[in-house]
């Protein structure tokens, strides 16, 4: 039976994954580690972290986990309902590039890589991203909340399902997981029987 640890923290960039990556990694001693994470790195005011540093940390964490023994799975970044990132956060609206635009690229990076993946932003946005109760991301009418960035409960079963499917169709090891990331991954608004790395363990 696999056993599945969230060590999502809300808010981390590949900077913080990197400085916490003993502790809540290596510790674990993690058969398989799935990476998502970068959605910070390149949208969260203050905290921004330029392309060529994102990639050069994620090619460290690989390193890193690859020097443990583990294998990886690594997660593609949703898109975000704007009016609401935009509320939450003026100061994305005055970067110089859309959301999209910042996003993309990372995207791209993390296809290239040709390790085993999990489309995480084809799952998420095969459902409307906007402001109606069918959308993954929490939102007034599937939520009460304005956020437009965090997985429903729906979200994070599917997320998990896509988890499952790609861990199954690469052969990876299940015995000892850790789902490592940011807000998606802790589960933000979530109980913790909701968030994505319990429906991971339920589903393996």
């Amino acid at each position: 039976m696999s056993r599945v640890f969230n060590s999502g923290i809300p808010g981390d960039t590949t900077r913080e994954l990197l400085a916490r990556f003993n502790r809540d990694v290596a510790s674990k001693a993690p058969t398989l580690v799935i990476l998502w994470v970068g959605i910070n790195d390149r949208l969260y005011p203050g905290h921004t972290v330029e392309l060529a540093e994102l990639k050069n940390n994620y090619v460290d964490l690989l390193e890193r986990i690859e020097s443990i023994g583990a294998k990886v799975l690594i997660g593609t970044l949703p898109g975000q309902y704007l009016p609401y990132l935009f509320e939450q956060f003026p100061e994305i609206a005055k970067f110089p590039e859309s959301p999209a635009k910042r996003i993309a690229p990372v995207n791209a990076f993390l296809h290239d890589l040709n390790l085993p993946l999990a489309d995480f932003e084809a799952t998420i946005n095969h459902r409307p991203i906007d402001e109606v109760p069918e959308s993954y991301l929490q939102n007034l009418s599937n939520s009460g909340v304005r956020d437009g960035i965090h997985l429903t409960a729906a979200g994070a079963i599917a997320v998990a399902q896509c988890a499952a499917d790609a861990v199954a169709y690469y052969k990876l090891p299940t015995e000892r997981i850790v789902c490592f990331g940011d807000s998606l991954t802790y589960g933000h608004g979530l109980k913790r029987i909701d968030t994505y790395p319990y429906r991971l363990s339920e589903l393996l």
